[in-house]
């Protein structure tokens, strides 16, 4: 190994491509000094795509609210391409695109895959859409039976705040379907989601929903004027409407992945900081979206409350945040040692959130929470699985690049991870982010780095590759472009921010640079 970097660092000499990657990462470091906000965060839209603009489309014309709002959405629809990575996901898209081009005309519901709860779900809210339009296809009654069930008796008290408010709506709109009298039981506890600012949990897609159950139950009431008056106020200057914008996880990841960059820690990392304090909910953890954004934010979730741990630590405002955080941390960790990302019964175990709780615990030195069984579940994934997984990004390299730190970088997993990683690399030295994807992508790309670099089994040309794959995407402002969606919400469907993404890209480089240093 030490005789292949010689052959990338001759004679001691930083040779070209080591200067092009540094000059690299220095536009990236200022193209983030130029986006981040003046409250310290990063708080960066995603890119839209069919599924929230179909459904604001048709939840404002069923409040008749339709034109001139919907002129430019519907250009915007009318070349969208459905998303095709997963066969539900194609489906959907295009039978939304087409109900929302011809609201008095539904299609027939597709027929898509139920063979996950992640589809169950999503076919759950074309049901409700499709009831709501009258399309061929979907039943009222089976609609009312499945979310009366998923309430039940206390109302999905055990469920997120989102998923209960799309309950109550699919049950609401249902009851609307077959003629029976308005429940207000039902339009108080949709009512009770709201927001002051007439939102729903800080996403567009539920605000949309509750809007369109509103306006069938509860027509002229001041929380329907409000969902409406929101949704007409989340709609951006383009026409379109955007998945939620995370500036917290944007801001906590940001911070992770350039610090040590000298002039992102002196410049942006301090007022960063300082958000990231502020942003703690009394709770002792962090949600993703903070008021700033919308409503009241997010619920605190155990995967943005590691991933700002790990970018707190070490710093006084670590240290303050800390002693709410040990409260936060036992009361959310199940018997087994781990942690669920909400507090809901439908979630499950997801690894690369174990994995932000571990090291986010381990870099602030306490052993005031116990995560010893959580890493050593972590490994029992691999050994099991022999690849570890990802519930966030879909990008390949990810979950190793989260875990390895956790379970060790010199350990069978880590390393058989590195092995695959590097067998995937492309002919123009880049990866793509799913297998399937329309072309390599930086972030992708740089994640790979990160793994191949930190597991030290990789060769140099391998990573000169990569590099160079980084240098010559990058785009004239700093920043680079993603060709395809990278990171689920609402599974599958797929979405992309692009802050997130140019956070990765950045890590990548820095360990590239790292590499090229080593003796």
């Amino acid at each position: 190994m030490n005789s292949s970097r010689t052959a990338w660092h001759p004679q001691g000499r930083t040779p070209a491509p080591a200067r092009e990657t540094r000059r690299c990462l220095d536009r990236a470091a200022a193209a983030c000094l130029e986006s981040q906000r003046p409250n310290g965060s990063w708080a960066t839209p995603a890119r839209p795509r069919i599924l929230e603009n179909a459904l604001a489309v048709f939840a404002l014309a069923k409040a008749e609210c339709a034109a001139p709002h919907h002129d430019r959405v519907r250009a915007w629809l009318r070349q969208a391409e459905p998303q095709r990575h997963d066969a539900l996901t194609e489906a959907a898209d295009a039978w939304l695109r087409a109900l929302a081009l011809d609201v008095t005309n539904p299609p027939p519901l597709p027929v898509v895959p139920r063979d996950s709860a992640a589809h169950r779900r999503r076919l759950l809210l074309l049901q409700t859409l499709g009831v709501a339009a009258g399309a061929p296809g979907c039943s009222p009654y089976e609609l009312l039976d499945q979310a009366t069930k998923a309430l039940g008796p206390t109302g999905g008290a055990s469920l997120t705040g989102w998923h209960r408010a799309q309950f109550l709506s699919a049950a609401l709109i249902a009851r609307h379907a077959v003629g029976l009298p308005v429940d207000e039981g039902l339009v108080a506890a949709l009512t009770a989601e709201q927001a002051p600012d007439g939102s729903y949990h800080a996403m567009p897609l539920v605000t949309a929903m509750a809007c369109l159950a509103l306006t069938r139950a509860a027509p002229g009431r001041a929380a329907t004027h409000r969902a409406t008056a929101r949704l007409l106020a989340d709609q951006h200057t383009d026409g379109t409407w955007r998945f939620t914008t995370f500036d917290v996880w944007d801001t906590g990841l940001m911070v992770r992945c350039l610090r040590g960059n000298s002039v992102f820690d002196s410049l942006a990392r301090p007022a960063a900081l300082d958000f990231l304090a502020d942003a703690q909910s009394p709770q002792g953890g962090w949600g993703s979206v903070s008021p700033a954004v919308a409503g009241s934010g997010l619920d605190c979730d155990a995967d943005t409350t590691g991933n700002t741990l790990l970018a707190l630590a070490g710093t006084e405002q670590g240290r303050r945040a800390w002693p709410a955080v040990v409260l936060y941390a036992r009361e959310n960790q199940d018997d087994r040692g781990l942690w669920t990302t909400w507090r809901s019964s439908r979630d499950t175990v997801a690894q690369d959130t174990v994995a932000h709780m571990v090291g986010g615990i381990r870099a602030h030195g306490s052993a005031d929470v116990e995560v010893g069984r959580a890493a050593r579940w972590l490994h029992q994934q691999h050994s099991g699985a022999r690849r570890w997984t990802a519930d966030w990004y879909v990008f390949p390299g990810y979950a190793a690049a989260e875990i390895g730190p956790v379970v060790g970088w010199s350990t069978d997993a880590a390393r058989s991870e590195a092995r695959i990683l590097a067998a995937g690399q492309l002919g123009d030295g880049g990866w793509p982010a799913f297998p399937g994807a329309r072309a390599s992508s930086p972030a992708a790309t740089a994640l790979a780095a990160t793994v191949l670099v930190r597991s030290r089994t990789s060769t140099p040309q391998a990573l000169a590759r990569a590099a160079r794959f980084l240098v010559d995407t990058q785009l004239d402002d700093g920043t680079w472009d993603e060709p395809d969606p990278f990171m689920s919400g609402p599974r599958p469907f797929l979405t992309d921010v692009l802050a997130q993404a140019h956070a990765l890209t950045c890590r990548g480089l820095m360990d590239l640079l790292r590499h090229t240093a080593t003796p």
